[in-house]
């Protein structure tokens, strides 16, 4: 049988794809001119748009994963007109394939990083009676799931002989000393121990276990004084916070996260649409552009839908509002800034050219926002990407907004910090109600001073 020349196998391409490749024919990769005559033939079978091809053309144009790689090399280089961002599913298709390691017989069996499962029965009797009365009260599935990860640790200590099943002061005082250098889940041995508010929670967490479990009252006192210990010594010794915002305001706060995401999107657009990097640096900074408007929650954010707590108007207007999982209230953003709708827009797309962006929204409806497919990221995975940006948490965002309002306008301020950040009536709105108040009333003192002054 006779060979193809390439000018045969490229005869479906585009005449300017065409004519690059036949320029540098003898530069072409073994294969690439077979691949891209077969991609353009099946995209124009599928009567798909040259500039974005479906998913579908890149899975129909390769049999082999080496074949579907020098596919996406040849339209990098002699086809940037094309994007390939509908490559992105087909290629996360092949490394799914790609064979597994497997784990050597020496390897222990907490090495992998799902966590075990919690097995109730191997906490101490007291304990699993109390959690049935627990588990029947009316506490909020998340805080259920908190409270029996807390307990659970805290059970573990107590077979390891650290304490006594027995809920009191010495019992809390003792699980609460060995949490302190805790470094389980994974961590090295190297690694930071726990944070004073995060030892806390974990007592909280038999705090609860004793009052629904009925404990008694004077007994379960001691370890709510050890809970209350433990976050007085977080308030009063715990600067971490403190000195990441004074950071970032002394780098220009807000004016500092737009320049990065900036930096981003810049980075973003010289990588092809393929490319796992360019995704990564588009949710990071579509990330930070919409906390910008108004900041989350971050497992509130994880979860945000296209079409659902994320709608677009047909004239480019994106609107935000959601269900506030830890105090169970709507709260929403209403529409969003036009430079932000913007960003949103150019995620969505992923590159490709700007009259998708309707087919896109209807493609994607509801989609994961930032997987862009059902997948949904980790509840922790927003904050540590924006931290990764922005070199602060996306909690410290929402301290940062509160922070902005309080300075702008202190006498209203509180009544703002509250609607803005979907706080509930817990300490959280009395803090910020405390500072505002103060703020205001310094406000007052220095415009008195002034006017003494003048007279």
């Amino acid at each position: 049988m006779t060979r193809m020349s390439v000018e045969e196998y490229l005869a479906a391409a585009p005449l300017q794809v065409r004519r690059c490749m036949l320029e540098h024919v003898e530069a072409l990769e073994p294969g690439a001119a077979a691949v891209i005559g077969r991609f353009f033939g099946i995209v124009a079978a599928r009567h798909e748009p040259v500039a974005a091809p479906s998913s579908q053309s890149f899975r129909e144009a390769a049999s082999s994963e080496s074949t579907f790689r020098a596919l996406l090399r040849a339209l990098t280089t002699y086809a940037p007109m094309v994007s390939t961002a509908g490559a992105l599913p087909v290629k996360a298709e092949w490394m799914a394939r790609r064979p597994k390691p497997t784990a050597s017989s020496g390897t222990a069996s907490g090495s992998c990083g799902r966590a075990a499962p919690i097995d109730i029965g191997s906490w101490p009797g007291s304990w699993q009676a109390h959690w049935r009365s627990v588990e029947v009260a009316r506490i909020r599935p998340s805080s259920l799931g908190r409270y029996r990860a807390s307990i659970n640790r805290c059970a573990q200590l107590v077979a390891e002989g650290i304490a006594c099943e027995e809920l009191n002061f010495l019992t809390a005082y003792r699980l609460g000393e060995a949490l302190k250098t805790d470094r389980r889940k994974g961590k090295s041995e190297n690694s930071d121990p726990l944070r004073a508010y995060t030892v806390a929670n974990y007592i909280e967490g038999l705090v609860a276990l004793g009052r629904h479990g009925g404990v008694d009252p004077d007994a379960l006192a001691g370890v709510r004084f050890v809970r209350d210990h433990l976050r007085d010594v977080a308030d009063a010794g715990d600067k971490l916070k403190f000195a990441r915002i004074a950071k970032i305001m002394e780098d220009g706060g807000f004016a500092f996260i737009a320049d990065r995401i900036g930096q981003h999107r810049r980075k973003a657009s010289l990588l092809p649409d393929h490319s796992a990097e360019k995704t990564r640096m588009l949710q990071g900074a579509v990330l930070c552009a919409v906390s910008m408007n108004k900041p989350g929650r971050t497992g509130d954010v994880s979860r945000w839908r296209i079409g659902e707590e994320l709608q677009r108007d047909v004239d480019g207007t994106w609107h935000l509002a959601w269900f506030q999982q830890k105090n169970a209230r709507d709260t929403e953003a209403g529409a969003l800034w036009p430079e932000i709708c913007e960003i949103l827009d150019s995620f969505v797309l992923g590159g490709r050219p700007d009259r998708f962006i309707h087919l896109r929204y209807r493609e994607l409806a509801g989609a994961n926002w930032l997987t862009l497919s059902d997948f949904c990221m980790a509840s922790r995975w927003p904050s540590s990407r924006v931290q990764e940006l922005t070199g602060v948490p996306l909690h410290d965002l929402r301290t940062l907004s509160a922070d902005y309002l309080r300075l702008h306008d202190p006498e209203t301020a509180a009544n703002l910090i509250t609607t803005h950040l979907g706080h509930g009536s817990g300490e959280a709105e009395r803090d910020y109600r405390a500072m505002s108040e103060g703020d205001a009333a310094a406000r007052s003192w220095m415009q008195m001073r002034q006017t003494i002054a003048t007279d």
